[in-house]
């Protein structure tokens, strides 16, 4: 799944008339291409520090965007956020799912010898898991092999060339779950984070500087917001 998140950085930069001299070429389409990078790597950064701490609280909701059993860990998360464009001024971030590397975890009755002292010991790799559960896709396959499961009754034998139907992998609460969090997250958070961020303060200041000096133009303002853009640029992706 990718879901796209468009981010109308004019509004933002609006707070900067009350801090320099209001001039047209901070709302012209380069500057704000240049303040739209720093906008995505500033809000990314801090949504992926927020989305892991609020998976570690949540985990029926989010358990399946990361590996499994590390919910809430930075280092196993299965999506990345992405600067797929920037134009006059609008930031489209989407995101992407990465695949699952880790095999599905075996439930610990299954790992106990039964009567003919075998035990269930072939791991599977659920590669699409994240992208699934997110969209709440139905999972249908056919045995291949005797398969044994856990259910409500213990353990039940599913035999080979049965089909298996699951109706919600990973549970109800997984749907659309991820999607949910980024829009309601960048909804509360996008213009608060960007004003305490200092950013506009640090550009109010190197505008100045150029402006109190001779033969100040447009251009001098631009490379003035680019350098502090490429200070801050992490890149177009944020894992």
């Amino acid at each position: 799944m990718t879901l796209k998140l468009e981010i109308d950085t004019k509004q933002l930069v609006e707070n900067l008339n009350g801090l320099t001299t209001n001039l047209e070429s901070l709302t012209s389409p380069k500057i704000l291409d240049q303040i739209s990078r720093a906008v995505f790597s500033i809000t990314g950064k801090r949504f992926m520090i927020d989305v892991d701490n609020y998976s570690k609280m949540n985990p029926k909701k989010m358990h399946h965007v990361y590996e499994w059993g590390r919910t809430g860990q930075s280092t196993a998360r299965l999506f990345i956020l992405k600067r797929s464009s920037i134009l006059d001024g609008s930031l489209i971030i989407s995101t992407d799912f990465l695949s699952s590397r880790m095999p599905v975890p075996i439930n610990p009755e299954l790992l106990m010898p039964g009567k003919t002292g075998k035990v269930v010991s072939r791991k599977n790799i659920f590669a699409n898991k994240a992208e699934v559960m997110e969209a709440g896709t139905p999972v249908s396959f056919t045995a291949k092999r005797v398969l044994a499961m856990v259910g409500s009754n213990g353990i039940a034998f599913i035999a080979p060339g049965t089909k298996i139907n699951i109706l919600h992998p990973g549970g109800l609460q997984t749907k659309n779950a991820f999607a949910t969090y980024l829009l309601e997250w960048y909804t509360k958070n996008g213009n608060r984070i960007m004003d305490s961020s200092g950013l506009y303060e640090r550009i109010a200041n190197d505008v100045s500087l150029v402006l109190n000096s001779k033969n100040a133009n447009v251009t001098q303002i631009q490379q003035a917001i680019t350098r502090i853009a490429d200070q801050i640029d992490v890149g177009g992706t944020i894992k």
